[in-house]
């Protein structure tokens, strides 16, 4: 007994360091980026900075707001990742539901061609993207990224719907024939409802994909009127000197949309699953 016990005890011990070491992996960056945020320079430059700073300082941030041009990187990334994940989301919906409900000519093709396109990197694409949207006359335009984005998006959205909607039963639909509604009907009143967490899940991740891009927002867009925040962020310098404070409170600030979002799809999706289960 006495050696089951000294197990057991070992085991747990074994789990809460395990998870004390990956909270603190994971944490360790958040917290450095926002104690740089607040770190006067004078300490933030020293050869061997310390973990709490002697004093806090509000400047790098009165500095971002004031002195740089980073709410309209702000604003130009909020409406290019709102207008991506919405058009994105509308189009999946769209097609991965029929894709697993409706019997057409090519759909198997379709359906490999969504996954394929999912898998390809954006390296192997912004030179043949820069091609179209330079014939078109939309370089250096924020919404050539809302265009752009949607390679990126769309093939992610579709693959997930498409899992989810087929683990919808199709006899739910059935019964909304039954009672005269058409596809559309069946889907508004019926699918989407059960299927709100996972388009919770996809609009999230959407939305993060699109806020958080970088290569194509960099080649795509030159002028700061046009810019997204990782191209804004990452011009705060000078020649090979980065301005450490106002990276790391741009830094925070950027993180912030992507961190209420991610709150709010949480209690979305316990909503989503409530709701599916009655309907069910």
């Amino acid at each position: 007994m006495k050696s089951l016990k000294h197990s057991y005890i070992a085991k747990r011990v074994m789990i809460y360091v395990a998870a004390i070491v990956g909270i603190v992996w994971s944490c360790f960056p958040v917290y450095w980026m926002i104690k740089s945020s607040l770190t006067p320079n004078d300490e933030m430059y020293e050869l061997h900075p310390s973990l709490i700073p002697s004093r806090l300082t509000l400047d790098h941030y009165k500095q971002l707001f004031t002195q740089s041009e980073f709410m309209t990187f702000f604003w130009n990334s909020l409406y290019v990742a709102v207008i991506t994940t919405a058009i994105a989301i509308i189009l999946s919906i769209l097609a991965s539901y029929a894709m697993t409900r409706l019997r057409f000519r090519g759909r198997s093709f379709i359906r490999k061609a969504i996954f394929y396109a999912y898998l390809l990197p954006t390296a192997v694409l912004f030179i043949p993207m820069y091609m179209m949207i330079s014939k078109i006359g939309m370089i250096n335009d924020r919404n050539s990224l809302i265009i752009v984005y949607q390679t990126i998006v769309i093939p992610y959205a579709c693959y997930m719907l498409i899992s989810y909607f087929a683990a919808i039963p199709k006899s739910l639909e059935e019964a909304a024939f039954v009672d005269g509604c058409t596809h559309i009907g069946a889907l508004i009143k019926v699918v989407l409802p059960i299927a709100a967490p996972g388009i919770a899940v996809v609009a999230t991740f959407s939305f993060t994909m699109s806020w958080n891009e970088y290569l194509y927002a960099m080649v795509l867009t030159t002028s700061p009127s046009q810019q997204t925040v990782p191209v804004g962020i990452s011009s705060f310098r000078y020649s090979d000197n980065m301005i450490w404070g106002l990276i790391m409170s741009s830094s925070v600030i950027a993180s912030l949309p992507a961190v209420i979002l991610y709150m709010l799809a949480q209690r979305f999706m316990v909503t989503g699953l409530a709701a599916g289960g009655v309907k069910q």
